[in-house]
């Protein structure tokens, strides 16, 4: 769709069980989506999206710039702004170095293989930290949760399924800790409440006294982390 001479991405996705036409913003893929409801037409939807027109591109205006992981660039770990660095070297791990400028990540491998082993990395150190907490938090409501998986969904991010399984964004290893600790907490508070009730936040507050904090973070600031990796 074009709309003052920019061009905007939109997808459309029909779905029976809407009741209205539904405009999301996907920050990863830098689009609009409009849900179309039942007895909907394209036709509708493709007018709902212009009439919404400036209204997308402000708000896609907003989102940051897309950061691909490529050396020189900076990317937050744990909180922590962290500078890629390529080695040189053909083999050896990804390793946290302090250098003069401050904290670094050092990469080594040939040069197309850095992006992903940037993002290797990240999922490493999300899976250590998500099953850190989910044992500590586990432990504190005396439950058992089942297999714990990363995730890059665009919609949640985490989840527990009714058979205990937990998936979590390895994204949120770029967040503050206490952000990324909120999340197992609230997933975990689900296999004691598969809602979101008064029993349910109780056993949040309980994990974590002060999740509304890192709650408003995830979302106020949780869509810059789509940037990261992109472009």
């Amino acid at each position: 769709m074009v709309h003052d001479g920019q061009a905007i991405m939109v997808e459309l996705r029909p779905n029976s069980r809407a009741r209205r036409y539904i405009l999301k913003l996907d920050s990863k893929d830098r689009k609009a989506i409009v849900t179309i409801p039942k007895g909907g037409t394209r036709k509708q939807a493709e007018r709902f999206a212009r009439d919404q027109a400036t209204w997308i591109i402000e708000r896609l205006g907003r989102l940051e710039e897309p950061c691909p992981f490529a050396p020189d660039a900076r990317i937050p770990l744990r909180g922590v702004q962290h500078r890629l660095v390529a080695t040189g070297a053909t083999r050896g791990l990804v390793k946290q170095l302090e250098g003069e400028a401050g904290a670094e990540l050092h990469v080594a491998g040939a040069p197309d293989h850095f992006a992903r082993r940037v993002q290797d990395f990240l999922k490493t150190e999300a899976l250590k930290d998500y099953r850190r907490q989910v044992a500590v938090h586990s432990a504190a409501l005396g439950v058992k949760p089942g297999a714990i998986r990363l995730r890059d969904g665009k919609s949640r991010w985490g989840s527990c399924s009714s058979t205990g399984t937990l998936s979590f964004s390895w994204r949120l290893i770029l967040a503050p800790p206490d952000v990324l600790d909120y999340l197992v907490a609230h997933e975990v508070a689900h296999l004691k409440e598969m809602n979101h009730g008064p029993k349910f936040w109780g056993h949040v507050r309980t994990l974590c006294p002060h999740y509304e904090r890192h709650r408003q973070w995830l979302r106020s600031e949780g869509t810059r982390l789509w940037c990261y990796g992109s472009g």
